[in-house]
């Protein structure tokens, strides 16, 4: 091929990929899986029939109960501010998951409880420290 043809097939690649990122990034279709949006629990109220939305906040303490019959299967009360809302969790959970752990949940709002099928415990804090200071760092045993 000479020159021309593949400046003009590598450009029009480019084009078809720039139309096609647009399209997916600013489609107004909720169905889309990739656009997910994240809200406070105050926003709870706006959210459409099926729509996926994320969810952060606390796991208000002495909520959490795990069924008896299937282990995987998980009621908790998330809490951000004042606000506060049930959430149904089926699946396996983070090994951070505990009262007052910070959480992002993602799934559908139904009949007034957050059915959530992703379950995200943020790192604990206390790592947070160990890790920035260089002196903790052992790097002779390496």
């Amino acid at each position: 091929m000479n020159k021309k043809k593949v400046t003009i097939a590598v450009s029009t690649l480019t084009l078809l990929a720039v139309v096609w990122i647009g399209f997916v990034t600013f489609s107004p279709n909720q169905e889309n899986p990739g656009m997910v949006r994240f809200l406070s629990l105050s926003e709870i109220q706006t959210v459409k029939e099926n729509e996926r939305i994320r969810l952060g906040g606390l796991v208000y303490p002495g909520s959490i109960l795990i069924s008896e019959k299937n282990q995987l299967e998980c009621n908790f009360r998330l809490k951000q501010g004042e606000h506060s809302i049930p959430v149904l969790f089926t699946g396996t959970r983070p090994d951070l998951f505990k009262d007052d752990a910070e959480v992002i949940v993602e799934g559908n709002y139904i009949d007034g409880a957050f059915v959530a099928d992703q379950l995200q415990t943020k790192c604990a804090s206390r790592f947070e420290g160990e890790l920035r200071n260089e002196a903790s760092y052992n790097t002779e045993s390496i």
